[in-house]
């Protein structure tokens, strides 16, 4: 049963990255820019997150993990998100979110060089076919180079988080993590967005 939602959690983050891009061409196209759009993005949920913290009386934190889940999100998360969104300016959706899925190969390989995890031919396979079938897919005519750049620079800062995360998360619950990792990315993009002049959306 805790695999069938394991899968089910899997399926739905899938689905919530894939329409990222989406949603942020309808805020770009509403007045947004990307400061502001990432601020809100990350502020809102870190409120939403800070909520169910209280409400399953869950521990804010402390020591060491405090710092590095900061870290997680003032850095990795805010580079990340930051190529992402960017990218979507100069290269199709589709595009940007395929190439944003190369991270799996990314952290199979960082895997396997800082925590030693074995190379099975079934975990090769499935790199080469999910690979291979992001090439077929993507079209570089549907953005700039440095769009594409873009994107495969999220998938690689993203798969940095993702290694970096693996044993500070061991420590810590996911609503834990959750809300220090947006806390602090919406903290950083905050302080852009004022410092950049921030941009409000033209409609509800």
């Amino acid at each position: 049963m805790s695999r069938l939602i394991g899968v089910v959690l899997i399926v739905i983050s899938a689905a919530a990255f894939g329409t990222l891009a989406i949603f942020g061409r309808y805020a770009y196209a509403d007045g947004l820019d990307t400061f502001t759009i990432l601020a809100l993005r990350f502020s809102i949920a870190a409120l939403i997150m800070a909520v169910l913290l209280i409400v399953r009386r869950e521990s804010w934190p402390r020591g060491r993990s405090l710092i590095q889940l900061i870290g997680m999100g003032a850095l990795g998360y805010v580079g990340q998100s930051f190529s992402y969104l960017t990218a979507i300016k100069v290269a199709s959706a589709g595009l940007v979110a395929l190439l944003l899925y190369l991270y799996p190969a990314f952290v199979a390989i960082l895997s396997a060089i800082f925590l030693k995890e074995k190379f099975t031919r079934l975990k090769i396979a499935a790199l080469m076919i999910a690979t291979l079938g992001a090439a077929l897919t993507a079209n570089p005519q549907g953005g700039t180079w440095t769009g594409i750049l873009l994107a495969i620079s999220a998938a690689a800062i993203y798969s940095v988080y993702i290694i970096v995360g693996t044993h500070v998360l061991k420590r810590v619950s996911a609503i834990q993590s959750s809300t220090v990792i947006f806390a602090g990315a919406g903290m950083v993009f905050s302080a852009l967005a004022i410092v950049n002049g921030p941009r409000l959306p033209h409609s509800s």
